[in-house]
């Protein structure tokens, strides 16, 4: 009976301390963000819903990133021609097919910068391996309504997909 006491315990004792060990295949380090104020009122994205991804297309690379917060609002950064560190404008040509764009779920409405629409800057301040950093600030427009939303102080962290 001493021998499945002293079994028990070391059973329990080892499940305990398997369940409460540092969980560390948790796959997000942590530091992903996107935050901005739009027409003034804070904007924060969800850490989960934050992501980036690079791929190719016809003009060369395209970095795009996403956050979105709980009420489905969300900024989307689409940037072409992408080399890296560096300043990206939109809305400044027609052949400019970057564009960054704030949109709503409630009402459903977008307000977006591109081509020769509306004005906007990234500044990408760190890529590597596995992040993208960066700031952001625009005006988009929203095309049905006319109306136009300023997004400022934008910054993001996003890991990379």
């Amino acid at each position: 009976m001493k021998t499945l006491k002293k079994l028990s315990i070391l059973l329990f004792a080892t499940l305990l301390w398997v369940g409460c060990s540092d969980d560390s295949n948790n796959p997000s380090s942590g530091d992903e963000f996107l935050t901005a104020k739009v027409d003034g009122a804070d904007f924060s994205s969800f850490e989960d819903s934050i992501g980036a991804s690079i791929g190719t297309g016809g003009a060369g690379d395209v970095l795009a990133v996403q956050g979105s917060n709980n009420s489905g609002d969300y900024i989307r950064i689409n940037i072409t021609s992408y080399t890296g560190v560096g300043t990206y404008t939109t809305g400044d040509a027609i052949t400019n097919v970057s564009s960054l764009s704030y949109g709503s779920v409630t009402p459903l409405a977008a307000w977006t910068t591109t081509f020769d629409i509306g004005n906007g800057t990234v500044e990408i301040t760190e890529d590597s391996a596995t992040h993208v950093k960066g700031t952001f600030s625009f005006t988009g427009l929203n095309s049905s309504d006319s109306t136009n939303k300023t997004i400022t102080q934008g910054e993001f962290s996003a890991e990379k997909q």
